[in-house]
């Protein structure tokens, strides 16, 4: 037996969510971690943890089913037969604070809620597993300069699919529109993609490989050589039914996910201090 490389540390940024109710499971999804304001925060689709579709509210099961708890793959770094080895730890987080399902955990957008289809969820003791957040440090992220046309990734588990162990699938594309314009008044964007179900909550990265100037520089001495990433937002499904018409991917921008946890630590606090 010998030791597998990992070649790329984004591998560890999505995990594989197994939406259930009880012990059924029903249906598959994708989450990540965002480090903001001092805590940790689970990042995934509304409509992953609801169970209904944000714009009609209408249940996403063919059978109705709701779920109540979420099982999470959480890679860790382990040792078998004296070999370094990455495992898998299922969690189960369960999604309301009653039996009556009436008080979910997570947090969304203060103004628009579930119109935006991101969900936070404040979690902790993760400091034993591989995780690493979407902007975490070590992932040696750039300001890239975005731009339609621009390289995307797209990384999550299409029909439940991983790739090899429970490491996600990367799917490519690229930026549909003009990243700083708005889409139906809500911070959200396109990119040109084929995704499939299964990869609701996926983190996107923005990529550019060759000579690039980071964001906010215009000097040729600012220019860098070599690939730069960007953490750009989540993404939470295709524009229409239809997956091979369009071919158009929803984006929501990054300041979705910190206006969610920010509203959502002001609220703690207010519990708290009420």
């Amino acid at each position: 037996m010998r030791p597998i490389k990992i070649s790329e540390k984004l591998n560890f940024v999505a995990v594989k969510l197994r939406m259930q109710f009880g012990d059924t499971e029903l249906a598959v999804g994708t989450g990540f971690f965002y480090r903001f304001m001092g805590s940790t925060h689970l990042v995934t689709n509304w409509h992953n943890v609801s169970g209904k579709h944000p714009e009609t509210g209408k249940c996403l099961h063919s059978e109705g089913g709701i779920p109540d708890r979420v099982a999470i793959g959480f890679p860790m770094n382990s040792i078998k037969d004296e070999i370094p080895v990455i495992q898998w730890d299922w969690r189960v987080l369960n999604l309301y604070d009653d039996e009556n399902m009436e008080k979910p955990v997570w947090n969304e957008h203060p103004i628009f809620q579930h119109r935006i289809d991101v969900v936070t969820i404040p979690i902790s003791e993760l400091e034993k597993t591989a995780v690493l957040a979407a902007n975490e440090e070590k992932l040696g992220l750039d300001r890239l300069q975005l731009r339609p046309g621009l390289d995307v990734f797209i990384l999550g588990f299409p029909i439940g699919i991983s790739g090899g162990a429970h490491f996600p699938i990367w799917k490519r594309g690229s930026i549909a529109t003009e990243p700083d314009v708005d889409i139906d008044g809500l911070p959200k964007l396109y990119v040109d993609t084929a995704t499939r179900e299964g990869m609701s909550g996926s983190p996107v990265f923005a990529q550019e490989t060759g000579f690039w100037t980071p964001e906010d520089k215009d000097r040729m001495d600012d220019a860098v050589l070599g690939t730069g990433r960007r953490f750009l937002g989540i993404y939470s499904g295709r524009v229409g039914n239809d997956p091979f018409k369009a071919q158009l991917g929803v984006v929501w921008k990054v300041t979705c996910i910190e206006e969610i946890i920010k509203n959502g630590l002001i609220k703690d606090a207010q519990q708290q201090t009420g």
